[in-house]
Formats: C-alpha cells, structure tokens, sequence
C-alpha cells in the first residue's frame, strides 16, 4: 500500500500541471549527498550516497507551489563468513544489494526571480514515500556455487522539508543549491529503521 501511496502525489501533482494553463512550471534535476542513517535492520552503518533526483513545481497561488520529486540509487556491500564449523578460512561470500526509491511531494513558497542574475529562496515541506528492495545471495567462496538467496523490503511513510537558494544564468534556466531532511521509518520484528536521512543538492532547472 505505500509504494502506490507515493506514486499518488505525482499523479496529482502532474494532474495539476497538466490543467494549470498559463501558471508557472518549474523542472529540477539534481545531484544529491544523502547521509543516510544507519540501517538497524540489515546491520548497515550510517554512510553517506550520491544519486540523482527530478523534481517538477507548479505555481498555484501568488508564490504557493505544488511539488513532487523521484530518486532511486542501489547501495551494495559484500563480506565473507563461515558455513563450515570444520573450516579455518571463510567457506562462503555474501552479497546485497539494497534498492532504494525516494517519493516526496507537498507544497513550497518562494521568494525573488527565476531569471538570469536573480535570486530566489524556496522553501517546501511535505510527505515522502521511502522503499528499500533488498537483494542478497550466499555463494561457495572456492566454486562460486550460489548456496541460496534471501530478499526483503523496507517502506515507510514520513516527512520531508527542503531549504535551496537559486541564482539565475541564462534567461529562465537556473542554479540552486538546497539541504534538507527526510524521515520515514519502517518497523521489521520490532526493529525500527530510520529510512532517510540529511541531504545536500545541486540543481540545475528551468522554468518554463
């Protein structure tokens, strides 16, 4: 139910988009550093990522706008352990791959111009969808025989506030740096995991 939750606010976001003639639209792509926090679930210590973000923005009243935004990057780890108690040396490898997909939309004001050599100040808050697929297989280390393979899944539903300042280039293309936080957490026997985490962002958007 969470996942198809987050796919709603594009939807309507894009909804209103589509009906909005005449109001402001504003595309975003950006690179982003997410320290994400640490994983209490598959035991994966606090790190830091980089991956890349869309996001769309329709004015709907004076400075009020609509958002919404998509992420997906993988994280993937490996480490070696023992499936023999009568071998010395690690007998097997492990390997993971989590794949996580970042959902968020809600409302944001802004302050100045999206034009060439003007500064604007945007501020939104709202919800975020945030899913973790997580993929791992057990291999013999000296035949490289899959042994068995396991999955899981981690979602949540939660908040998110961004912060960015933008800076005209060229006529309605511009600059913008933002920070902000986001929260989901998920609960898997009785162990909760905060799926999110502080991000920092360079973009580079339009306004069409």
């Amino acid at each position: 139910m969470k996942k198809p939750i987050g796919l709603v606010l594009l939807v309507l976001l894009f909804s209103g988009i589509a009906t909005a003639a005449g109001d402001r639209v504003i595309l975003t792509f950006y690179g982003n550093y997410l320290n994400l926090a640490e994983n209490n679930f598959t035991g994966q210590a606090s790190q830091s990522k980089v991956f890349f973000e869309a996001k769309a923005a329709v004015a709907i009243s004076g400075n009020i706008y609509l958002w919404a935004s998509h992420g997906y990057f993988p994280l993937r780890d490996s480490w070696t352990g023992w499936n023999s108690k009568n071998s010395f040396d690690a007998d097997i490898s492990m390997k993971r791959t989590l794949a996580k997909r970042v959902i968020a939309g809600g409302c944001g004001f802004f302050a100045g111009y999206f034009e060439e050599k003007q500064i604007a100040i945007r501020t939104e808050v709202g919800i975020c969808s945030i899913s973790n697929d997580i993929e791992s297989t057990i291999s013999k280390i000296d035949t490289n025989e899959r042994l068995r393979s396991e999955s899981a899944k981690q979602s949540g539903i939660g908040v998110r506030g961004n912060l960015a300042f933008t800076y005209g280039l060229y006529k309605n293309i511009f600059a913008e740096a933002s920070m902000g936080y986001m929260y989901a957490s998920d609960k898997i026997d009785d162990v909760r995991s905060n799926l999110g985490g502080f991000h920092l962002a360079l973009g580079l958007g339009i306004q069409l």
